[in-house]
């Protein structure tokens, strides 16, 4: 029983913490960057669903700290998140953050901060998902989504950053 008060409890921290950062994020406009990785195994990728914010599926990634590499950001944050050590890390792409925080659509994301794209290839498939934050993770192929992914995970398949079926 005390795993899963202790599971609730950090759940319940990471959704306080989100929305203590997004009033911040109103308040003062920073800006940062993030990561999102592409965990390869094979034709094969990671997708996680967070226990909050966006509950959809997406790409794992996390914060870089101020003066970390992105590359370092991506291994700290899937150790941390997953319990994966990959090897042949390198950044496949970014999206930078829009030069003002105003939309000029409805439509339009916000980007206020740049979000760069990390791979790396991964010899096992074992994970080992942080409870508290993560609230599924699995192996993927592009031909076999599972339904509700982010955009994020539209943007990586328009850009052909995921592993092809074949």
């Amino acid at each position: 029983m005390g795993s899963a008060l202790s599971d609730w409890v950090g759940t319940a921290a990471y959704r306080l913490a989100l929305l203590v950062l997004r009033a911040w994020w109103v308040v003062r406009r920073p800006r940062s960057s993030g990561v999102r990785c592409v965990l390869r195994h094979g034709a094969t990728f990671v997708l996680v669903r967070h226990s909050y914010g966006d509950r959809g599926w997406m790409l794992p990634g996390g914060r870089v700290r101020r003066g970390e590499h992105p590359i370092d950001a991506a291994r700290r944050e899937m150790q941390q998140e997953l319990g994966i050590q990959g090897r042949a890390w390198r950044e496949i792409g970014i999206l930078p953050a829009r030069a003002r925080f105003l939309r000029r659509s409805r439509g339009e994301d916000f980007r206020r901060h740049a979000t760069h794209y990390i791979e790396c290839h991964v010899e096992g498939t074992e994970l080992r998902p942080r409870r508290a934050e993560i609230r599924e993770a699995g192996w993927f192929r592009v031909d076999e989504l599972p339904g509700g992914c982010s955009d994020a995970v539209d943007v990586a398949i328009r850009a052909r950053w995921l592993p092809s079926a074949g």
